[in-house]
């Protein structure tokens, strides 16, 4: 059975280098390769994390004590389903979407490889297995940025690549000391490090380099340039980076340091911990603060981005069973409703070929599925109950109120509180002017020609808008999968 930890890596690598190499001459045989690869890829992981949880494949030292290994624990498991379930609606997408962008052959190529890179993110299962995924997924993705190859993609990739390569060198240096001072670099839930070690300066040094190298893809503050200028990127590309894959390794990431290598309760009340609590609630104001400001409707979707994954770092760095919780609970809540908001803009652009939020007014009427779709993931970010963004704060204001007398945890709830205003603001003037313009708009001349995708579009976001109105239904199933 721990053979099959390696399947869903290898697979999708596999069959990307397979489309490469063969440059398929028709759409139509390309869609039907890679719908099968990721759809059998989906089925492999789902069927593992319900079955093989526990199970581990040690494949080789890459140093001494140190090996590349995969252990998928519920942690893992939740993380690959979630990834492979969006995957799949993602691809659909593209296969729409694509058809104006050209390169199908190269763009599907990295795109299915990445989801074999993710796979391996999520079934590592020491810190060194971690990171030579993680690293890897900044080169297969690279690709995807500078697809259309214009000044502005290339200047973005170049900027990827910088912030991504500096983050990794400092994650590196902090995975080496706590290799050093704890002698293994393996995923146990609560961590490694207890006794006369917890606290030790090295390994605050340690945790506070990991969380920002880490925190690069992240966004976190002052590393989260390259998110913004990378929406420059095709819109199943910005999905990829803003909502399923890459930031969310990074914060996966920061979660495996925190609660599976050093321990929270190593942490605990340190310098460190008030550094990473510090820079999280500045990254998020700062992110709602210019999501506010931004006209370019990717842009103010990219700088929410910045925000809301620092509300799992948040939750990360409260270093508690409730903020664990709710930090995960984000991630998957997010994960739904940002990849439905950035393949919601993308159908307008592919419509209209309007980026700017002043040109939405009155598109409601010309797209109804989409700008309904839309405003309910608005909804969801903001944190309306019953849907995500409600049950993921109300377990991060728990954590908070039972964090004792961190002072930081509590300018938390002030943090967030504003940070929701923000969210309602430039996300609802948005659906507002969409539905209802005023009377001085001449919608005949706006909106001629311009109607929803079609189906391979418009499905997947309405699959989406689904499970977002169910997550209260699921929320029960998922805090579970949450804990340690």
């Amino acid at each position: 059975m721990s053979i099959l930890l390696i399947v869903p890596v290898l697979l999708p690598i596999l069959a990307g280098l397979y489309i490469l190499k063969a440059g398929f001459q028709t759409r139509k045989s390309r869609e039907r390769f890679v719908a099968a690869a990721v759809i059998i890829n989906a089925v492999i992981v789902l069927a593992l994390s319900a079955f093989a949880r526990g199970t581990e494949l040690t494949l080789f030292d890459l140093v001494p004590g140190n090996p590349v290994m995969f252990k998928l624990d519920t942690m893992g498991a939740m993380f690959a389903s979630l990834v492979s379930l969006l995957w799949i609606l993602c691809i659909f997408y593209a296969f729409e979407y694509m058809t104006h962008e050209g390169g199908e052959n190269r763009f599907f190529a990295f795109y299915t490889m990445a989801f074999g890179v993710m796979m391996g993110i999520s079934f590592s299962g020491s810190l060194i297995t971690m990171y030579l995924f993680y690293e890897l997924l900044t080169f297969i993705t690279m690709p995807l940025v500078i697809h259309n190859e214009s000044e502005q993609s290339k200047t973005a990739a170049r900027v990827y690549l910088i912030f991504s390569i500096a983050g990794a060198t400092i994650a590196l240096m902090g995975i080496v000391m706590i290799a050093l001072t704890a002698g293994t670099t393996a995923f146990v839930p609560g961590g490694v490090i207890s006794g006369a070690l917890a606290g030790a300066s090295v390994l605050q040094i340690a945790y506070v380099l990991a969380f920002f190298g880490f925190g690069v893809k992240s966004a976190v503050m002052p590393f989260h340039a390259w998110l913004p200028v990378a929406s420059v990127a095709p819109t199943p590309v910005s999905a990829l980076l803003h909502a399923v894959a890459v930031v969310k390794a990074g914060v996966f990431a920061v979660a495996r340091v925190t609660y599976f290598s050093i321990g929270p309760d190593a942490l605990r009340g340190t310098t460190a911990q008030y550094i990473v609590l510090a820079a999280s609630l500045v990254t998020i104001l700062y992110g709602s603060a210019m999501a506010l400001m931004m006209k370019h409707l990717k842009r103010r979707l990219a700088y929410s981005t910045v925000s809301q994954l620092s509300y799992i770092l948040f939750g990360l760095a409260l270093m508690s069973a409730d903020g664990y919780v709710g930090g995960m609970m984000h991630l998957v809540g997010h994960a739904i409703v940002k990849i439905t908001l950035f393949l919601c803009a993308g159908a307008i652009l592919y419509k209209t070929h309007r980026e700017y939020v002043w040109e939405l007014r009155g598109i409601g009427k010309a797209m109804p599925v989409t700008m309904v779709v839309f405003t309910i993931a608005s909804f969801a970010l903001v944190g309306v109950p019953p849907l995500p963004g409600f049950f993921s704060k109300w377990y991060l204001t728990l954590a908070v109120f039972r964090s004792g007398s961190n002072i930081l945890a509590f300018g938390g709830t002030i943090v967030l509180a504003v940070s929701a205003l923000l969210t309602a603001i430039y996300l609802f003037s948005i659906c507002v002017s969409a539905f209802m313009p005023g009377k001085d708009s001449d919608l005949a001349v706006t909106n001629k020609g311009v109607s929803d995708p079609n189906r391979y579009m418009t499905i997947p976001l309405i699959i989406l808008a689904v499970a977002i109105i169910a997550f209260g239904a699921l929320v029960g199933p998922i805090s579970s999968m949450a804990i340690i």
